[in-house]
């Protein structure tokens, strides 16, 4: 069933809780309605339902009037997504239904929940492929934990760390959320020393009032991404494409063996190369970082001859080492084998 949060999080995720309770966030969207007049203006039939309002129709007026209006008329939305309003301040209301604020106009915001609804597990799966190669670009360009884990906390506006044998290698706030990243640096001693190999992976609560969630890269690292509001479903789609890109970066030969790895692309022999031409085409490939120039000089053959065994691979094998996602598949490999 898909939820407050995970509506919300798909479709704005930058859009904030003006007033209600957190607590009703889990609470399951069964469709969106709009309105476009302020009340008692309002579509007959919300029970369940996300209703998506202009701001302007309430710019001068309490949200509570808003809430009023939706109880004498016996309507009970799940969740009030305003729109069009920027960082204007609004009061509580004293309810516990969820009003948000979002930038995005009404139309957009309507459309969009509708469609997330439609069909989400397809939402999620195109995000999943999204983060996944923007994850093993960033990893590729910049072979630091911190690259891909940067690029996942901007995306998902969550705070996104990355931890290892008891330290932290890689923390990112999320906008406004330095707060809570000091307090997660300043107790995440404290909740590793808790860590067991058979616990389960899952969203939770600390008793510093941050939402936690774990998913491990191996044994003694983990992602962990935290913030102030429960998780949705892409969090956890983002969680996942994250820990996919570090375990294959944490694979990789550290900086120490790269002298080694630096001579054996300048100087192979064609003996090398005998046995799997393919191959090593590939990981030539991957290693210069999809470029054919340097990928020709290493093997020591034209760049034509690299492009002719890369259609063949492509047909063959299935993988191109120009696409991100597969070079980092190929370096993985050959770390394993290795």
């Amino acid at each position: 069933m898909t939820s407050v949060i995970d509506v919300w999080r798909a479709v704005d995720p930058e859009a904030r809780l003006a007033s209600g309770s957190t607590d009703a966030l889990g609470q399951v969207v069964r469709g969106v309605a709009r309105t476009r007049a302020a009340p008692p203006h309002l579509p007959a039939e919300l029970e369940g339902q996300l209703l998506v309002a202009d701001a302007a129709l309430f710019l001068d007026r309490p949200l509570g009037s808003l809430v009023a209006a939706l109880q004498a008329a016996e309507l009970r939305p799940v969740v009030v997504v305003l729109a069009g309003i920027g960082g204007q301040h609004m009061e509580q209301a004293d309810d516990p239904v969820p009003i948000l604020a979002s930038e995005l106009s009404a139309g957009r915001l309507a459309e969009t929940a509708a469609a997330y609804l439609r069909d989400e597990p397809a939402a999620l799966e195109r995000l999943s492929a999204e983060l996944r190669l923007a994850c093993a670009e960033a990893a590729l360009a910049n072979p630091e934990v911190g690259a891909p884990a940067g690029l996942v906390a901007a995306r998902i506006r969550r705070g996104v760390a990355v931890a290892a044998e008891g330290d932290l290698q890689s923390l990112h706030a999320r906008p406004a959320g330095r707060a809570l990243a000091a307090t997660f640096a300043a107790t995440h001693a404290r909740i590793l020393s808790g860590h067991a190999s058979s616990r389960t992976e899952i969203a939770r609560r600390s008793r510093e009032e941050i939402w936690l969630l774990e998913r491990r890269i191996r044994q003694g690292a983990s992602v962990w991404l935290f913030d102030d509001l429960p998780f949705a479903a892409i969090d956890e789609v983002a969680a996942d494409a994250l820990t996919i890109t570090l375990r294959a970066l944490m694979r990789r030969p550290a900086p120490a063996r790269s002298t080694e790895v630096e001579k054996t692309r300048e100087a192979p022999t064609r003996a090398d190369l005998s046995g799997d031409v393919l191959g090593a085409t590939l990981l030539a490939v991957a290693r210069a970082n999809g470029r054919i120039a340097p990928a020709a000089r290493a093997l020591g053959v034209h760049r034509n001859t690299v492009l002719y065994r890369l259609r063949r691979a492509a047909v063959e094998r299935g993988l191109d080492p120009r696409r991100a996602e597969d070079a980092l598949r190929i370096l993985a490999e050959v770390e394993r084998r290795g």
